[in-house]
């Protein structure tokens, strides 16, 4: 017998996350390209982000091209900014900009693309997609560690994709305190989780 999923957040019902979700007007619009791989992964983040945020679109996919709705986002009228860190193999034209730098452009005229999966997996995805490689980028430097718990992280220095999108648009919005209930449902999916290990 199948197992019963929720309609909205699409996860079995046991582990429903849509309780946890308060909704947040953000100014600057997040989208996030998930990887397949990432999408079964029940302890995934990214779901929390794209159904609290007001301006939030989620995509799952390896390819852009795949994507016809992802193509035309990217190719609107706004700028649309990377978050992912600088690597070696990246075009040397790539433009890398701190927070700090897109905090002077009105909110309404840029975007940031997220990618959702382990480190190995989005890497993959910049190198298979050259649009995506030749995005300038958003770096975000943490000011504090993650609190995934229920999950291995690459580094200390790593955030999950709730964590990150929370203290980007935190960054860019001056506004840490709004952007709290993506951390809570964080913290509420997190707690979830122990619960049913203790079972």
């Amino acid at each position: 017998m199948a197992r019963a999923v929720c309609r909205k957040c699409h996860r079995p019902e046991k582990v429903c996350i849509c309780d946890f979700i308060s909704p947040v007007e953000n100014r600057v619009e997040i989208g996030i390209l998930q990887h397949p791989t990432e999408a079964k992964q029940i302890k995934g983040t990214a779901i929390l982000a794209a159904l609290s945020l007001q301006k939030a679109k989620l995509w799952v996919s390896e390819s852009v091209e795949e994507v016809s709705d992802l193509l035309a986002w990217l190719n609107n009228h706004k700028q649309t900014y990377l978050l992912y860190p600088p690597t070696e193999e990246q075009n040397s034209s790539t433009q890398v900009h701190r927070t700090e730098q897109l905090k002077a452009i009105p909110a309404e005229d840029y975007q940031v693309l997220v990618l959702d999966g382990t480190w190995r997996k989005t890497f993959k995805m910049l190198q298979l997609n050259q649009q995506l490689a030749d995005l300038s980028r958003v770096v975000l430097e943490p000011e504090t560690e993650s609190k995934y718990i229920v999950r291995k992280q690459k580094d200390q220095n790593s955030l999950s994709t709730v964590e990150a999108v929370a203290e980007l648009l935190s960054r860019l919005e001056s506004d840490a305190e709004k952007f709290q209930p993506l951390l809570q449902a964080f913290e509420s999916m997190q707690q979830q989780q122990m619960a049913f290990r203790k079972k």
